[in-house]
């Protein structure tokens, strides 16, 4: 009988994975990690969320391709600003961690529908607030990434979310062919090949307060 892993062991021994095997997890624990991640809460219940596999090896390549093009043009805007080294050194370096999702076995891209319409977005259309923040949809989408990847986890497999090459990549919609998403993050998802050790953590105290 398989041992049955606590929520407490899921969330405490989770990290974020960049080396990979080469082997692909079986679609069916994929489809598993999509419907754990369908069933966290939406703003009205819209579940706005979505997930894109990017199987194709022509899209992988223009994703490179389009990350290697926003580098340089960071590289040329902070030269013209004669801006300071450190910068150039942060970008070469989130560039550089960001290049192992294309190596990985299984690549997403997730987002949420353009044309949700919860409450503050019927509120703003009908002019009754200044403006949509999308917080509604930030939270869904943090929500739905933590049930996939905690799913993963479960099952055995790794993953890691990156929202760095969106700031590379300016274009990524296009690229994936879809007007009807904005996308929000990449996650890469396979087999460890990599035990990461502890990371230190915040305590209680530190997050938490009344008020």
């Amino acid at each position: 009988m398989d041992r049955i892993i606590s929520f407490d062991e899921l969330v405490n021994k989770r990290r974020s994975i960049r080396k990979y095997k080469t082997d692909t997890p079986p679609e069916q624990w994929i489809e598993m990690m999509i419907l754990s991640a369908a069933m966290v809460p939406s703003p009205s219940n819209t579940q706005p969320v979505r997930f894109l596999k990017v199987n194709s090896s022509g899209i992988r390549d223009r994703l490179h391709e389009n990350m290697a093009l926003g580098r340089q043009r960071l590289f040329d805007t902070l030269e013209e600003r004669n801006g300071p080294k450190r910068l150039k050194n942060w970008i070469t370096s989130y560039y550089r961690f960001s290049e192992f999702m294309f190596n990985a076995p299984l690549l997403f891209a997730a987002g949420t529908l353009k044309a949700t319409t919860g409450f503050s977005r019927k509120l703003f259309e009908a002019g009754l607030i200044e403006r949509y923040d999308r917080k509604d949809l930030d939270i869904t989408i943090g929500l739905a990434l933590q049930a996939f990847i905690l799913k993963g986890e479960e099952l055995g497999l790794g993953s890691c979310i990156l929202t760095a090459p969106l700031v590379f990549i300016s274009n990524v919609e296009n690229i994936l062919g879809i007007g009807d998403l904005d996308i929000r993050c990449l996650i890469t998802v396979g087999f460890p090949d990599e035990t990461p050790g502890p990371i230190q953590r915040k305590t209680v105290y530190e997050v938490y307060r009344t008020v």
